[in-house]
């Protein structure tokens, strides 16, 4: 998979569907606190492209879970995706949707961006940063970073999406994430 090409196409189909959100294949983090959890995701591949579920243990993430969604590909055309955690601080944003499927909790407008975003994620077998403003639940007061990562399960099948989500208030309407910043990307991403 050429990411690159990959991203650039989602970013474009973005822009022009108003998603309020554009991907990053180089993982462009102002912040450490992605990288830090991104390096443990490296520490746990141990040589292979991604770790399984199993090896992102709560110990390990007891600095994230607050911040942490994990979901579940169900096998079938198109394939599914179930929640199968979600940090306290996300299900103030997202609700409380652990065990159910995307299609009975997420937005009827926004159920095929996400369901293609954790395909992109998964096919990729690489981390994605995602920049953007929220636009559900009324949370539109809100812009987000989120770093979201392929696991595999046991058999080494990239199955499940684990993503770092973190959410900042804007405080005033010009606070938001411009165009320009959101469609601004490194790599040539658009």
């Amino acid at each position: 998979m050429n990411v690159i090409a990959v991203a650039k196409e989602f970013n474009q189909r973005a822009r022009r569907e108003n998603w309020h959100q554009a991907c990053d294949p180089t993982l462009a983090f102002s912040d450490s606190y992605y990288s830090n959890f991104l390096g443990i995701w490296q520490t746990k591949a141990e040589g292979y492209k991604m770790p399984a579920r199993s090896q992102m243990t709560a110990r390990d993430l007891k600095d994230y879970l607050r911040h942490i969604v994990l979901a579940q590909r169900e096998e079938g055309d198109p394939p599914r995706y179930r929640w199968r955690l979600i940090g306290t601080s996300v299900t103030e944003i997202v609700g409380h949707n652990t065990g159910k499927l995307f299609e009975d909790s997420v937005p009827s407008e926004h159920l095929q961006r996400w369901n293609d975003t954790c395909g992109m994620i998964l096919e990729s077998e690489q981390p994605w940063r995602f920049l953007g403003q929220v636009h559900i639940r009324g949370r539109e007061y809100l812009k987000a970073e989120h770093l979201y990562l392929p696991l595999s399960d046991e058999n080494g099948v990239p199955s499940f999406v684990m993503g770092l989500l973190r959410y900042i208030p804007r405080y005033q309407d010009n606070d938001a994430f411009s165009e320009d910043e959101i469609f601004s990307l490194p790599g040539g991403l658009l």
